[in-house]
């Protein structure tokens, strides 16, 4: 099978556009979709598995897990993340912390990066 998606969740905020375009991109090259959440608040955890699980309903098709990589950094977990994917889809930032890990995995990542 080929390289997946990467869908990089920082926060809830923006996280369906992100599993929206991630999820169609998959399907449309036909490979499996890698989710993983970065630096997340623990609280956000069930809430984002739930998402998840309506956007695999909406996507059968579409071989899909998600990671949670909240004890590591969120640039450095991602950028590696990269390495294994042929398109990385990462949310759009809206505080500082998001900002810098977003330029940092911009200037680092080893596969396309499309921020929705």
């Amino acid at each position: 099978m080929s390289a997946p998606v990467l869908a990089g969740i920082l926060a809830m905020t923006g996280a369906g556009d992100v599993l929206r375009l991630a999820f169609g991109e998959a399907q449309r090259r036909r490979v499996a979709l890698r989710i993983v959440a970065a630096g997340m608040v623990a609280d956000d955890e069930p809430l984002l598995t739930d998402l998840v699980e309506r956007w695999v309903e909406k996507f059968p098709e579409v071989p899909a897990g998600i990671e949670f990589r909240d004890s590591l950094d969120p640039a450095i977990t991602l950028t590696a993340a990269t390495r294994t994917c042929c398109l990385a889809v990462l949310n759009a930032p809206d505080d500082p912390r998001d900002i810098a890990v977003v330029r940092a995995v911009q200037r680092r990542a080893a596969c396309p990066l499309a921020v929705v």
